[in-house]
């Protein structure tokens, strides 16, 4: 959920500014200078309390039970697990961007989730999309829901609204607006913004996956790769599983639950990677997500690059259901016959990586066959979506 086009944009204006003690203190503004005790009441809400908490000069982020939360100064990003209730959660972060950045409402808002393996085990509002696209319409009557993939196997839903109109943004600066009024497993749900359409090296990489190796998810129990439950047993589970070689120079926050799962948070420049894991073999279930892309780190808008990462990640997990999106920020103005060339000469010519060129479809990756592959060009910004299963 985004509340400002840019973190330059976001000014905090309570009374009340988180002040640390820490080495990124200076660089903390916006919605960064909210207390953590406001966090965590918000999360109370959600059914998550916070683990521990990693912080670099970009990002603060925030292990918690089943969960992550990332915090910029300018937007927020909130991935649950199991029976957690993500979305009663809006309100209340609605309520706290107006009273710390004198934002009058979402700039944007991204919510996404995979069809739950157990929807009936969810809480009421969870339990179908239909109550949660009404509950989110409500909040954001512009908003838009979409299914995503094959309606009898594996799929996704999205539901996008925003970015407000200048107007809307401008209501840091304090100007008057109209705003809507106020009154979540076998996968995650996620709310978070879409890709800044003015910055198109924005890009944002998920793989969900099901049917996890059994073998492999034997370091997921305490026991396994540790005894310890807790930060020591979650760094044993990263040197042995082969996790922390993903991203070899990222600060990591690992947690190995009692008696089994084990979750993390990674931080490297201005991006986040994050993990969750159930391994119990009738629910077993991994996602991972990043941003991380660039500065020394593979580029994510080079397919080649994306297929490495998912074939680096699932070698860890051994999943025979996979399900991967990728999505791409737009040029704010980008002639079409750019975009039209770039999708027809593709990295040959330089041009997928610019202007408003689609992210090129999927490379095969290794040991897996792909079911669906699916292109969708939103307003502003891409999806690619792909399903696959394992050559067994």
């Amino acid at each position: 959920m985004w509340f400002a086009a840019d973190a330059g944009m976001a000014h905090h204006v309570g009374s009340d500014a988180h002040i640390s003690s820490d080495e990124w203190a200076e660089h903390r503004t916006g919605l960064r200078l909210v207390p953590r005790t406001v966090w965590s009441d918000m999360l109370d809400m959600v059914h998550c309390q916070v683990l521990s908490t990693l912080s670099n000069a970009h990002i603060d982020s925030y292990l918690l039970s089943e969960s992550s939360f990332f915090v910029y100064p300018h937007k927020l990003v909130l991935k649950t697990c199991g029976t957690t209730t993500l979305l009663y959660a809006i309100p209340r972060i609605l309520s706290i961007a107006r009273e710390h950045l004198g934002a009058m409402c979402a700039h944007q808002v991204f919510y996404s989730r995979k069809n739950f393996m157990y929807p009936d085990q969810q809480e009421e509002l969870h339990q179908s999309w239909a109550k949660e696209v009404a509950y989110l319409d409500a909040l954001f009557p512009d908003g838009a829901a979409y299914l995503i993939g094959k309606t009898n196997r594996d799929h996704w839903h999205v539901y996008l609204s925003g970015p407000e109109s200048e107007t809307v943004s401008n209501s840091l600066a304090g100007s008057p607006v109209l705003c809507p009024q106020m009154s979540r497993s076998s996968s995650q749900s996620t709310v978070h913004g879409v890709m800044q359409p003015s910055t198109s090296s924005d890009i944002t990489v998920e793989i969900l996956m099901t049917g996890l190796d059994a073998e492999r998810m034997r370091l997921m129990y305490l026991g396994g790769a540790s005894t310890e439950e807790g930060a020591a047993g979650g760094a044993a589970v990263e040197r042995l599983s082969g996790i922390s070689d993903i991203y070899p120079n990222a600060a990591t926050d690992s947690y190995l639950f009692t008696p089994c799962g084990f979750s993390l948070n990674g931080l490297q420049g201005d991006g986040y990677f994050t993990i969750h894991v159930t391994p119990e073999p009738h629910c077993s279930y991994a996602s991972f997500e990043t941003n991380v892309s660039g500065s020394g780190v593979r580029d994510l808008h080079d397919p080649q690059a994306t297929k490495h990462l998912v074939e680096q990640v699932t070698r860890v997990f051994g999943p025979k259901f996979v399900t991967v999106t990728v999505f791409k920020a737009r040029a704010a103005e980008a002639p079409q016959s750019v975009a039209d060339n770039a999708w027809e000469n593709g990295v040959k010519d330089g041009l997928a990586k610019t202007a408003d060129a689609a992210p090129l479809s999927f490379a095969p990756v290794n040991g897996y066959k792909a079911m669906d592959r699916v292109l969708y060009e939103f307003d502003h910004y891409w999806l690619r979506y792909a399903y696959y299963i394992r050559a067994d």
